[in-house]
């Protein structure tokens, strides 16, 4: 049953059915609750945007639409925050229960919108900006399958993704759909598994979609398709790539010598695909023993492909040209030294800010022109980064939040505080002096600025 919870919901969870939807092998599990704030009456007016019309253009400081923020790359024009905190951090704005999952939060006109688990139930929200309280929720009965591997949750992993009035969002179970932004209603939805032949992946879907050139692009995965780009409007297909197995990562979109490449990890190879048609352009060897990938590839000077995995199967950068006889990759370097797993990078022009190791306890800054490791630190485990102007909020794994000055020369920390609990693998998002984050029991909204 597809249900839509408003606010104006009562307090024993009641809610408006609007619909329902076989839904075969899906999967999510996280006890979720509603804040507090959740019987507010809400006037907001609809969002005007035509359709499943492309996303307004907006200042990257007003708003978040992906995961990574506006470029997808964890990097915002933002201004007017604090050059330092009190002891005891920057100030709460509010503070609210939410189920776990590991979706980070999209952002866009006042409203939040993430992803989290409620017994056998994906939940997808949007919260008020000002004060958290839950304008709507879009659910849906979503059972674990065999083979997935729920010891570390069931999601929603991917980031809820806003392309005009409505949003795209993708459970751990590989239920895409499509709802409306006002109201939480759904427009079209697909079950990937049965609709596409999707494989199971163990730990669920959790690369995010992307959209390009009016087309919502997602990793399925399988005997029949790899990559398979939507329409937004009705969710029909566009284009369909080669079938083969995906992983974990979100895909980029890069420049290469002026052709557009979709870059994304399958289980053992780091792909290109033309994101016009879905055509294979190159792939390049990239595994480990347990055959998942769930760092983002990074795109940046020097035609330099920053491409890291987990525990043995190290770091690489790769050096992309494209000429009229196809797009040569060249391995620039490869080190061992380097294990990154789910948690993200932050890449400034030639270098490269990642926790490392086969804990992630070393935090450090890399040259990626030739793999040098210039400095460590500890202190910082699985490290979550956003770069703000010339600041780089720090979140990791165990609830400590800093902020700090990250260069080749070194980590110069400004604040930091313990600001949350329980285990932290959410990245943060950050919408002006707004900083947004959430664990696997809360959510909360801090004031950066100055």
């Amino acid at each position: 049953m597809i249900s839509i919870r408003k606010r104006g919901s009562t307090s024993d969870g009641s809610m408006r059915a609007i619909g329902s939807l076989t839904l075969l092998a899906l999967c999510v599990a996280w006890p979720g609750c509603a804040g507090p704030a959740d019987d507010v009456a809400s006037d907001r007016p609809a969002v005007e945007t035509p359709p499943g019309g492309a996303a307004a253009p907006a200042s990257p400081a007003d708003a978040w639409p992906r995961w990574g923020g506006p470029d997808g790359d964890f990097k915002v024009a933002a201004s007017g925050l604090a050059d330092s905190w009190p002891d005891t951090g920057p100030p709460v704005v509010w503070n609210r229960e939410l189920g776990a999952g590991y979706a980070t939060i999209a952002a866009d006109d006042g409203v939040l919108y993430t992803g989290y688990r409620d017994g056998d139930e994906d939940v997808f929200a949007a919260l008020d900006a000002d004060d958290g309280a839950t304008i709507w929720e879009y659910r849906y009965e979503a059972p674990t399958r065999e083979a997935n591997m729920v010891q570390f949750g069931k999601g929603p992993n991917a980031t809820p993704l806003i392309v005009g009035d409505r949003l795209v969002v993708l459970g751990y179970t590989g239920v895409l759909s499509a709802v409306d932004r006002a109201g939480g209603e759904r427009i079209w939805s697909h079950e990937l598994h049965d609709d596409f032949g999707a494989d199971v992946l163990e730990f669920g879907f959790a690369a995010s979609p992307i959209v390009h050139d009016g087309h919502v692009i997602v990793l399925v995965g399988g005997s029949q398709h790899g990559v398979v780009a939507f329409d937004p409007a009705d969710g029909s297909v566009a284009w369909s790539g080669p079938a083969g197995s995906v992983s974990y990562a979100t895909p980029i979109v890069i420049d290469v010598d002026g052709t557009s490449q979709l870059v994304y990890f399958s289980a053992d190879e780091i792909v290109g695909l033309d994101p016009a048609d879905g055509t294979r352009l190159w792939g390049h060897p990239a595994v480990n023993q347990y055959r998942n990938n769930a760092s983002d590839p990074s795109w940046g000077p020097g035609n330099l492909l920053w491409v890291a995995t987990q525990l043995d199967g190290g770091t690489r950068a790769l050096r992309l040209a494209h000429d009229a006889e196809g797009t040569r990759v060249e391995q620039v370097w490869e080190s061992g030294k380097m294990s990154i797993h789910h948690w993200n990078t932050l890449r400034l022009g030639d270098h490269v800010y990642a926790s490392i190791g086969s804990n992630a306890s070393i935090l450090a800054g890399i040259d990626v022109r030739n793999g040098e490791i210039l400095w460590r630190e500890r202190g910082f485990e699985q490290v979550k980064f956003v770069h703000a102007g010339e600041q780089t909020v720090l979140l990791d794994g165990e609830g400590n939040l800093a902020l700090a000055d990250l260069s080749p020369e070194g980590l110069n920390v400004r604040s930091q505080v313990r600001i949350m609990e329980s285990q932290t693998w959410t990245a943060p998002t950050l919408v002006g002096t707004r900083l947004y984050l959430r664990d696997n029991e809360r959510i909360m909204a801090l004031e950066l600025g100055g």
